[in-house]
C-alpha cells in the first residue's frame, strides 16, 4: 500500500539555473561557482545577477563600477541591448563612448550610433512615465519567440539546452533621485521649511518599495538585468539622547553603525542578487615616483596624477557567495574600470601569485615569454589579448584558493605547475589562451570563440584515469589542433583583437 502513496506537488518548478553574466575584474569566483555544461565543460555562473545595488558615498565610482558590469555584460551576450535613466541628468555621451570602447569584448562597436544603448534622463521622463514605458517594453520581450536562444547549461532534465530570451540590461543611475509626477507636484505646491514638506519622502518611499516589489517578476522573467546606484550618507538621530548613547546598529552587517543607503526602503538591500559597496577610493600613486603606479607608458609620469585609483568594493550582501571580504578595483577617471590591470594587482598584491621572477622584473608563469615590469604593464595589456587572457586565468586561481575552502585538493595546484603539466602532455598555450572565459548563448555558430574556464584547465591536468579529467570539445586528438569551426573564429576574433589594439594604441 506504501507505494501507492505519492505526495509530490504538482507545482510547475522555477527554472533550474538563475543565470549570470560573467563580468572579470575578480568579480565572477566571489560570486559564483562551476555547473557541468552540456560538452562536459565547466561553466561559471557567477557576475552579474539579475538585480544588481551598488552603493557608496560621492566620489568613489558607483557609476562608473556599474557602467562597467553592464557594458561587459552587452558585449560578451550577443544581440542584447541596453537603456539607462540618468536621474542626476549628468551623464556625458563621448565620455561614455570613450569608456566602452576600453571594453575589447565591442571591438571597437559604437554602441550608441548604432542604438544597443539608450540614454534619457528626468528631462525627458519623470520616473513614474519612464517605469511605465519600461514596464511595457519588457511585458512586450516576454510576449516575444523569436529571441529565445539556447546556453551552453543543461535544463532541469537534461534533455535538452538551458535556454532564455536574449538578455536586455536596465540602469538606474540613481535610484536614490528617482522621483515620480506627484511628488515633484508637492513640490512645487509646498514651501521650503513647511512640515506638509515631510510627507514628500513618505510618498516617494512608497512609490520606489513598489517597484522594488516589482522588479523580481518584471525582470527576471523576461532575462533584462537591473542595476541601481545609490548614496550612503549619515543617519540624522532627531530624537537626541544622553551623551555616549551611539546610533542605532545599521541594517547591514557590513556597514558601519550610522551609515544610511539614502532615498531607497530597505528591500533595495535584500531584494538585490548583490548589494556592493564602494569605499576607501584613493589615487594609486607610486611611493618612490609620486607617479602613477601603473603609468600608460614612459611619459606618463605627472607627480600626484588622481586619474588612476584603487577603490574597495565588497558585496553588502550577495546571495550566491560570501559576504563583506573586498576586491580592489583599478579605475581610471578617464577610461573606466580597468579589469585586466585590475587582475594584476589583485596578484601582485597577494604575494606575486603566478608570478616568477624578481620583485621589478618578472612573467607570468602561465605566459613566461613576456617579461612584465610596473612601469610596463598597462601598456602591454592593452596591446597583448594573450597577457590578458593569462591574467584573467591566474587572478581566478588565486582566488579559488582562498575563497573555496571546500574546494578539493586535486584542484590546489600552482600556475607554474599547471603550465608544465600541460605542455607535457603536449598542449600549446598560445592555443590555450587564444580562447574565452566567459559563457555567452548561442546564435548559430557565429562568435564561438572556443570556451575554456579556469576550472576546465585544472581538470585537464588530472591523471588520465580521473573521471573529472577533461579535454577541450573543440580540439582534435593530438590537442593541437583546433577544429575548423572553432579556428575559423579564433581568426576572426585574432583580426578584431588587433584592431581593438591598434585603436588604444
Amino acid at each position: 500500500m506504501a507505494q501507492d502513496i505519492d505526495l509530490r506537488s504538482r507545482m510547475t518548478p522555477a527554472p533550474n539555473i538563475k543565470l549570470m553574466v560573467n563580468l572579470g575584474a575578480c568579480l565572477d569566483i566571489p560570486t559564483g561557482h562551476y555547473i557541468e555544461g552540456r560538452r562536459g565543460e565547466s561553466l561559471l555562473n557567477g557576475g552579474l545577477g539579475f538585480i544588481t545595488g551598488i552603493v557608496g558615498i560621492g566620489n568613489n565610482f558607483k557609476s562608473t563600477i556599474e557602467r562597467f558590469m553592464m557594458f561587459t555584460a552587452m558585449a560578451r551576450m550577443m544581440h542584447s541591448t541596453a537603456k539607462t535613466y540618468d536621474t542626476e541628468t549628468n551623464i556625458h555621451e563621448e565620455h561614455e563612448m570613450k569608456v566602452a570602447a576600453n571594453i575589447s569584448d565591442f571591438h571597437c562597436e559604437n554602441i550608441l550610433h548604432n542604438g544597443r544603448w539608450v540614454i534619457t534622463d528626468k528631462t525627458v521622463y519623470v520616473g513614474d512615465e519612464w517605469y511605465r514605458i519600461h514596464k511595457e517594453e519588457l511585458e512586450e520581450k516576454g510576449k516575444r519567440r523569436d529571441i529565445t536562444v539556447n546556453t551552453p547549461y543543461w535544463n532541469r532534465g537534461r534533455t535538452g539546452p538551458f535556454q532564455m530570451l536574449i538578455p536586455t540590461f536596465t540602469e538606474i543611475d540613481s535610484f536614490s533621485e528617482f522621483e515620480t509626477s506627484n511628488v515633484i507636484v508637492m513640490q512645487d505646491d509646498i514651501e521650503l521649511g513647511e512640515a506638509k514638506g515631510n510627507t514628500i519622502d513618505m510618498q516617494q518611499g512608497r512609490v520606489k518599495n513598489r517597484i522594488l516589489m516589482e522588479v523580481p517578476r518584471t525582470h527576471t522573467s523576461v532575462y533584462d538585468y537591473l542595476l541601481m546606484t545609490a548614496h550612503i550618507g549619515k543617519v540624522i538621530d532627531l530624537q537626541g539622547g544622553p551623551p555616549g548613547v551611539s546610533m542605532p546598529a545599521t541594517l547591514l552587517k557590513y556597514l558601519r553603525n550610522g551609515d544610511k543607503i539614502k532615498g531607497v526602503p530597505p528591500k533595495f538591500t535584500f531584494l538585490t542578487h548583490n548589494c556592493w559597496h564602494a569605499f576607501n577610493a584613493a589615487p594609486l600613486v607610486n611611493q618612490g615616483t609620486k607617479g602613477p603606479e601603473y603609468p600608460r607608458d614612459s611619459t606618463d609620469d605627472l607627480a600626484h596624477d588622481t586619474d588612476l585609483n584603487a577603490v574597495q568594493l565588497r558585496n553588502l550582501r550577495g546571495k550566491a557567495g560570501p559576504s563583506g571580504m573586498p576586491v580592489t578595483l583599478i579605475v581610471s577617471q578617464a577610461d573606466g574600470v580597468l579589469p585586466s590591470l585590475t587582475e594584476f594587482h589583485h596578484i601582485r598584491e597577494n604575494g606575486h601569485y603566478g608570478l616568477e621572477g624578481s620583485n621589478t622584473s618578472y612573467a607570468l608563469a602561465l605566459y613566461p615569454d613576456v617579461r612584465l615590469q610596473r612601469t610596463t604593464i598597462r601598456a602591454k595589456i592593452d596591446s597583448d589579448p594573450l597577457l590578458r587572457r593569462a591574467l584573467a586565468i591566474t587572478s581566478e586561481m588565486c582566488q579559488m584558493g582562498y575563497l573555496w575552502h571546500s574546494q578539493p585538493e586535486r584542484y590546489r595546484i600552482s600556475p607554474k605547475a599547471l603550465y608544465e603539466n600541460l605542455k607535457a602532455q603536449g598542449y600549446d598555450w598560445n592555443v590555450l589562451l587564444r580562447t574565452r572565459g566567459w559563457w555567452t548563448h548561442e546564435v548559430g555558430e557565429a562568435r564561438e570563440l572556443p570556451y575554456l574556464s579556469t576550472m576546465d584547465l585544472l581538470r585537464m591536468s588530472l591523471p588520465v584515469d580521473d573521471p573529472k579529467r577533461y579535454v577541450p570539445y573543440w580540439l582534435e586528438d593530438d590537442r593541437k589542433t583546433v577544429r575548423p569551426r572553432y579556428q575559423a573564429c579564433i581568426e576572426q576574433y585574432r583580426a578584431r583583437d588587433e584592431a581593438h589594439d591598434s585603436a588604444h594604441a
